[in-house]
């Protein structure tokens, strides 16, 4: 995709035609479709792509007739920056306000109303990359994440200066594209009303802990529970409130790795085997099932895709 900077736009099915083909076939539809104008921007970052849309009021649609089998499978994390929106997904309508960022999801019909002029940031992630978080983040579509603290300030920040002389391109706009994933999943986490305030401390530390020691074959239940003074039980209770088991999570978080790394074309050269052992997974014989029921590609649709 190529990178555009400052296209402008007048009428709605000029702003439609360049839509759709950024994020997936919508509509677009204004009471003066002729006076509609926007600004787009957009970039590359690994295998997301960033844009900015300054535009006048109108509504965005994208219905079961604009859905097809063949359109890319995105979720869209939008950082709402000016103006009043109204966001609708599944039996979801909110008021989304500045500084608020929420989901949409592009495999089902969504719609936006900006009644008057409306400037967002649009990060569009590979449903595939977001793993086994797919289905909790689903469930929060259209649903505001503040971005004024915390983990929603971070987030906010790098999505407002990710176009500023950042890295887009070959390994290190992978990571920078899995560094935006995680920051993500962490603010979708931090809000998610199953989320347990009184054990969160311990469990962000075990958290910590074992993506610090992802690498090491021994790291399992057992291990993280006596290394934190706890039982296998109460650490299995802990995540119970979580979007995916402890041994769910670990696999997921070596998989994302594993992933990663076979898509950097720095490592074209290194074996499966050896990346795979890299990230705790010393035997890689079903590796390829594992790959392909998390993120939907086996290793050789990674390497050769």
């Amino acid at each position: 995709m190529t990178e555009r900077k400052g296209i402008c736009l007048r009428g709605t099915e000029s702003f439609e035609a360049v839509a759709s083909g950024l994020f997936a076939p919508l509509r677009v539809t204004d009471p003066d479709p002729r006076g509609f104008q926007a600004v787009v921007d957009h970039t590359v970052v690994g295998p997301m792509v960033v844009a900015r849309v300054r535009a006048t009021g109108a509504v965005v649609t994208r219905d079961d007739r604009s859905i097809t089998s063949t359109d890319r499978e995105w979720m869209h994390f939008n950082l709402h920056h000016q103006g009043p929106l109204i966001a609708t997904q599944a039996d979801r309508t909110t008021r989304v306000g500045p500084g608020e960022l929420f989901a949409c999801d592009n495999t089902r019909p969504y719609r936006l109303i900006g009644a008057d002029r409306i400037d967002m940031t649009v990060l569009c992630v590979p449903r595939a990359s977001l793993g086994g978080y797919v289905g909790s983040i689903g469930r929060r579509t259209a649903l505001p994440v503040p971005t004024g603290g915390g983990i929603g300030r971070l987030l906010g920040h790098a999505l407002s200066t990710t176009d500023e002389g950042l890295p887009r391109r070959g390994a290190a706009g992978t990571h920078l594209a899995d560094a935006l994933t995680a920051l993500l999943l962490a603010a979708f986490a931090d809000t998610s009303p199953e989320r347990v305030p009184v054990t969160s401390g311990l469990v962000d530390r075990i958290r910590a802990y074992v993506l610090a020691h992802l690498g090491d074959p021994r790291l399992c239940a057992e291990q993280v529970a006596r290394r934190h003074h706890i039982s296998v039980r109460h650490l299995h209770a802990l995540f119970q409130g979580c979007d995916l088991t402890f041994a769910a999570w670990v696999r997921h978080e070596r998989l994302a790795r594993i992933r990663r790394d076979l898509l950097d074309p720095s490592s074209a050269d290194v074996s499966t085997a050896v990346i795979a052992a890299r990230w705790g997974v010393p035997d890689p014989k079903h590796l390829g099932r594992a790959m392909k029921r998390e993120f939907g590609e086996n290793v050789s649709e990674l390497r050769h895709g």
